[in-house]
C-alpha cells in the first residue's frame, strides 16, 4: 500500500511456501510443495518501487519467505515484526537496527505511519520444535490518509469486533480467505467468517487476500474467491478484487471483480 508517499509491503512471499522441496514436480497440484501458481508476467522483487516499510505478520513459510527478506535486505528501510521474528532476519543479513519487534496492542510510528500490532488467532513456528516460540498477529496502519486492517492469518473470534471499536472504522481491510478447511477452524476462515470480520472491523472495502497465490488447501484454487464474492453480495459488503497486479485508489476501486472479469 501507499499513503503519504510511503509504500508499506505486507507479508513478502516470492519463492516458496514450504521447507520442503517439490517433491512431483509432474504433479498438476501445488498442495504441499510450496510453489506458487505459474505466473505469464511474474512480479519480481526487482520490479518493485522503493519500499519504505515491511511488516511481518508470523514465522510460517508461506508469510516468512528467507530468500526475499534476503534479497530486500538492502532495498527496505525498516522491518516491523512479531516478538521474536527480528532474529530471523537479522540471521538473513538484516540490519538489526532496521528491525522494530512489538508485542500485540504496541505500536511504532514511521515518518507519518502508525503501525499497531494486533492480535489474531493463529500460531507460529518454522519447525518441530519451535513451534510459537515467536509471536503472530495482525496489523492495522493508520496515517492522515488511510485507515487499513491486514489480518495475516487466523480464525474468526471476537477480537476483530474489538479492533473494529477501538481501532476502526477502516477504510480497508486485508483478510485472508484461502487454505480454509474443517480441521483448520480454529487457524484460518472461511470466506462467509472472513465477511463477517469486515463487517466487524467496520470496513468500508473488504479486499480478499490469502487465495490466488499458492495452493494450500484441498480445496479449488479458485473457490475462495468464489464463495467470498457470492458471501459479500448477501451482507451488502463492498468488496475489491483487482486482477493480479493491477494498481487502484480507493476513490476509484474497479467496478468489476476479479471474477467477474474472468467470468466475461
Amino acid at each position: 500500500m501507499n499513503t503519504e508517499g510511503l509504500v508499506v509491503m505486507t507479508d513478502p512471499v516470492f519463492n516458496r511456501a514450504s521447507p520442503l522441496p517439490s517433491f512431483n514436480s509432474n504433479s498438476k497440484s501445488n498442495f504441499f510443495n510450496g510453489k506458487p501458481f505459474e505466473f505469464e508476467n511474474p512480479i519480481l522483487i526487482d520490479d518493485l518501487p522503493k519500499v519504505d516499510v515491511v511488516i511481518i505478520s508470523h514465522d510460517h513459510y508461506d508469510h516468512l519467505d528467507s530468500k526475499a527478506i534476503k534479497d530486500l535486505s538492502d532495498l527496505v528501510d525498516h522491518f516491523i515484526v512479531p516478538l521474536g521474528v527480528g532474529a530471523h532476519l537479522e540471521r538473513w543479513g538484516v540490519i538489526k537496527n532496521k528491525i522494530t519487534e512489538l508485542d500485540w496492542y504496541e505500536s511504532h510510528k514511521y515518518k507519518d505511519i502508525e503501525f499497531i500490532f494486533a492480535p489474531a488467532l493463529h500460531f507460529s513456528g518454522r519447525g518441530v520444535f519451535n513451534g510459537n516460540s515467536t509471536l503472530w498477529g495482525s496489523w492495522i496502519v493508520k496515517s492522515n490518509s488511510l485507515s487499513a486492517y491486514f489480518s495475516g492469518d487466523g480464525g474468526y473470534s471476537e477480537t476483530f469486533k474489538k479492533l473494529g471499536e477501538e481501532y476502526g472504522p477502516f477504510d480497508i481491510a486485508f483478510i485472508e480467505n484461502g487454505a480454509y478447511n474443517v480441521d483448520w477452524s480454529n487457524v484460518h476462515m472461511y470466506p462467509d467468517e472472513a465477511v463477517q470480520a469486515s463487517i466487524d472491523l467496520k470496513a468500508e472495502i473488504l479486499f480478499p487476500i490469502h487465495w490466488s497465490k499458492f495452493d494450500l488447501s484441498i480445496h479449488p484454487w479458485d473457490e475462495p474467491i468464489i464463495r467470498i464474492t457470492k458471501e459479500a453480495a448477501k451482507k451488502n459488503v463492498n468488496i475489491a478484487t483487482p486482477m493480479i497486479g493491477e494498481v487502484f485508489e480507493l476513490i476509484n476501486i474497479p467496478k468489476k471483480s476479479w471474477w467477474e472479469k474472468l467470468r466475461n
